[in-house]
């Protein structure tokens, strides 16, 4: 048997081009807050713009420095009206009513005791209490026995009795007879020793003097 005659193997065709390596794409690079990727991209980034927050009030915005602390004008406190204590108010004054009849029947009283030859006599002004008293006028004389005494007041009721007028209330003793009338008038009839024991002219020191 003839032997089979074996058939070069059929080369391939060499083509001209030459086949570059594939390379790997890189996977992309997150963009950092604040700095631009270099090459712009058509799509927008679905990444949201981080923005700078304001710094709050009496915080630094940067860390390791510090603010001066805010300065705050202080409001002056209103005054408060402080109440005054007891006892330093200033008593109101209390309007002096006149007692134009009384006047006139103290100075009577006053020129009967001076026809009985009677000493020292004065008429105090007490209208200015007559509420705490009960009477506007005080007729003082001085006598030097009880028979004078008696007859001072026994001269007044005499001038009175034509007028209708007469003493409310008479208390008498040896040595003081005090009489006193609804028209608002007191007399007090002393000898000169029982007068200086009783002292009215000091106890009514602050009250005015009326000329008889």
């Amino acid at each position: 048997m003839a032997a089979k005659k074996k058939t070069p193997a059929k080369k391939k065709p060499v083509s001209s081009r030459v086949e570059r390596p594939a390379f790997k794409k890189k996977p992309a690079q997150k963009a950092s807050p604040g700095k631009s990727s270099s090459k712009p991209s058509g799509k927008k980034s679905s990444s949201k713009k981080l923005t700078a927050k304001p710094a709050k009030a009496g915080k630094t915005a940067k860390k390791g420095t510090k603010r001066p602390p805010a300065r705050t004008s202080k409001r002056p406190s209103p005054r408060r009206k402080v109440a005054p204590k007891k006892g330093t108010q200033k008593p109101a004054k209390t309007k002096i009513l006149e007692a134009p009849e009384a006047l006139a029947l103290a100075r009577s009283i006053a020129a009967v005791a001076a026809e009985k030859k009677a000493e020292h006599i004065i008429i105090i002004d007490v209208r200015a209490r007559s509420s705490a008293v009960g009477y506007d006028y005080l007729v003082i004389a001085s006598g030097e026995s009880d028979r004078q005494l008696s007859a001072m007041h026994e001269g007044v009721d005499d001038l009175l009795r034509p007028q209708g007028k007469r003493a409310a209330v008479v208390e008498a003793s040896a040595d003081w007879v005090c009489v006193t009338y609804d028209e608002g008038v007191m007399a007090h009839f002393f000898t000169p020793d029982r007068r200086e024991q009783t002292d009215l002219e000091g106890i009514w020191s602050d009250a005015p003097r009326v000329n008889p």
